[in-house]
């Protein structure tokens, strides 16, 4: 009977440790990664600038650019693109954005 007990728990324990997966849904609209093919220009980054601030803060705090690198940014935007409605120009432009400013490894 203990080593019933004992196996169970230990059981419960890891599963209750084990990573997670989620499933993502797709909405079939900016799920494409987005990746920079040449460098960014300064009135993309600006422009980028703007979409982050108007676009981003109006369900959330504004995250620092540097927080996190260039490519977790990546993930981060393809995720938060849909839910804020960027189009690709405005995606592209955020992204450089953010790039621009991320943690630098």
């Amino acid at each position: 009977m203990k080593k019933l007990i004992f196996l169970s728990i230990l059981a419960i324990s890891v599963w209750g440790c084990s990573k997670k997966v989620t499933p993502t849904a797709s909405t079939g609209t900016n799920t494409a990664p987005v990746v920079a093919a040449v460098p960014a220009t300064a009135e993309e980054i600006a422009a980028g600038q703007t979409t982050f601030v108007a676009r981003c803060q109006k369900c959330h705090k504004l995250k620092d650019p540097g927080k996190f690198t260039a490519t977790r940014w990546e993930s981060i935007l393809n995720k938060m693109a849909v839910k804020a409605k960027l189009d690709d120009t405005e995606k592209k432009n955020v992204l450089a954005y953010v790039q621009a400013n991320s943690k630098k490894v």
